[in-house]
């Protein structure tokens, strides 16, 4: 009885080395995939919505947006931009049991619907947790560096 025990308090004490552990790769990969969602191109809130959790905030240009709101704010934008295109790099990552946080840079460049480029250069930072085993975007924090018009 007194192994039988030790055995199953054995078990219950490493069962939570059993749940995958994220992984750097894993974390990036997940951080990347939203920004190809967010591609103009192919956008839908609903595809979105896969990769971040219910209660998503960004913040920007010292705003605060949930998903309803920053989806206002694509078609706002879509309607002067014809495509986009980030290129996310220097990046930083945090990661314990449940979340990783991402610092990165977000270099992006927009073409409007005057032919016109803007350029821009963000520092952001990323938290992600296991939400259903699966990893998702919680928070977005997001300062712009640098704009220029081409």
């Amino acid at each position: 009885m007194k192994q039988l025990t030790i055995t199953l308090l054995t078990l219950i004490f490493s069962f939570g080395t059993w749940a995958k552990s994220i992984t750097q790769e894993e974390a990036i990969s997940k951080l990347n995939q939203f920004f190809e969602l967010l591609d103009l191109e192919v956008y839908e809130k609903e595809k979105v919505s896969t990769v971040i959790t219910d209660d998503f905030l960004i913040f920007e240009m010292g705003k605060a947006w949930n998903m309803d709101e920053f989806d206002e704010f694509i078609k706002e934008a879509s309607n002067t931009t014809i495509s986009t295109d980030w290129v996310l790099s220097n990046y930083e990552v945090s990661i314990d049991d449940n979340s990783a946080h991402i610092s990165y840079v977000n270099d992006g460049v927009f073409k409007t619907t005057d032919n016109e480029l803007v350029i821009s250069n963000w520092l952001e930072s990323v938290y992600l947790v296991k939400e259903d085993g699966e990893l998702k975007l919680k928070f977005l924090q997001s300062d712009l560096v640098n704009r220029e018009t081409r």
